[in-house]
């Protein structure tokens, strides 16, 4: 367990703050709403991951619009497959290995995996990935998504 700092309570809160306006549209400011954000913050500061403070925040942008980018596309491959009448989809399972060290950026990489459209994450072990995809060519999306989570977490694959 990690021990309560300030500036991880500073940024928890922050983030709890953030969170909290945006799931209540601001209106939530009441005791119990402040009593929330700081029990949040409290809870991320002590059990928030190290490796956050590691990210090279000069890479996140980058790896923010990538993501945008890979999401929005997977979003309008997916709808423009289910509204076609032949539905061309071809699920299959992928077991890959991983090139990124345990810890934020594996623990990142799954999550991201999984947000994307088209793809899910099933399972993780040891140092293989296996991931469902509603179409062939995943290859080629998961090193380009590993080697931008390499650079957010400053890496070299």
């Amino acid at each position: 367990m990690a021990r309560l700092r300030p500036y991880r309570l500073f940024w928890a809160g922050l983030a709890a703050v953030l969170l909290w306006a945006v799931f209540t549209a601001g209106t939530g400011w009441d005791p119990l709403g402040l009593l929330v954000v700081a029990a949040a913050a409290l809870a991320g500061a002590w059990w928030a991951p190290t490796d956050l403070l590691r990210v090279s925040w000069r890479a996140l942008p980058g790896f923010v619009l990538f993501f945008v980018d890979r999401s929005l596309r997977g979003g309008v491959d997916v709808a423009w497959r289910a509204l076609r009448p032949t539905l061309p989809l071809e699920p299959q399972w992928v077991v890959r290995p991983l090139r990124l060290p345990p810890g934020g950026p594996r623990s990142l990489l799954v999550s991201v995996i999984s947000l994307m459209p088209g793809t899910l994450c099933a399972e993780l072990v040891d140092d293989e990935l296996v991931v469902h995809a509603l179409t062939p060519g995943l290859d080629g999306k998961l090193d380009d998504l590993e080697q931008h989570i390499a650079r957010l977490y400053a890496l070299r694959l």
